[in-house]
């Protein structure tokens, strides 16, 4: 019998510019980390089919950098990732999360494999931990985790399928015109 590994599930991420509705990319797909919970998440829908553990919205980390344009330094992670990072922000004095809902999904089937794509994009004027997100703070969005909401009211449940953080160069800056976007693309082979 075969087995699925992570070599089966492959995503990319792709930031946008969202302003009035229409999304602009503004960085290529770049691949991101699948991590272990991703099992738990696929496993529950495909042994029992409780809709809850789909894929609901996305955490969009930020930090708050001293001028527009300052670069954030990126922690290291692995697969065993969970929401006890994100949690742990909490002490940050600069870095917080949005946790977002999923604005659109499409589904594709191609030669020899199915490609599903996830978007949401930023909304709000304050983190999770109390931290304001805006363009007069210099809010720059430097990662992002794709997550399951198991209960949509309470973030202690959350699952994280998987996590990326952009090059110094594609972190994006909270503009006072727009929003930013993800488009988060998994690919099972």
């Amino acid at each position: 019998m075969d087995q699925i590994g992570t070599h089966s599930v492959v995503g990319r991420v792709r930031a946008h510019r969202v302003t009035d509705e229409i999304w602009t990319p503004t960085t290529e797909l770049n691949p991101n980390l699948v991590l272990y919970q991703w099992g738990e998440i696929v496993g529950k829908l495909l042994t029992t089919g409780d809709a809850k553990y789909r894929i609901g919205g996305m955490y969009l980390e930020f930090e708050n950098v001293a001028s527009p344009g300052d670069p954030v330094s990126v922690p290291t992670f692995g697969r065993d990732r969970t929401i006890q990072y994100y949690d742990d922000l909490s002490g940050s004095a600069v870095r917080d999360y949005l946790r977002v809902p999923l604005t659109a999904t499409t589904y594709t089937d191609e030669a020899e494999q199915t490609i599903l794509n996830f978007f949401a994009r930023s909304s709000g004027t304050t983190g999770v931990h109390g931290k304001t997100f805006s363009d007069t703070v210099n809010s720059t969005i430097f990662g992002a985790s794709l997550v399951a909401f198991v209960d949509s009211t309470d973030a202690t449940q959350d699952l994280l399928l998987s996590s990326y953080y952009f090059a110094v160069a594609d972190q994006q800056q909270k503009l006072s015109t727009s929003q930013v976007g993800l488009e988060w693309q998994l690919a099972l082979q």
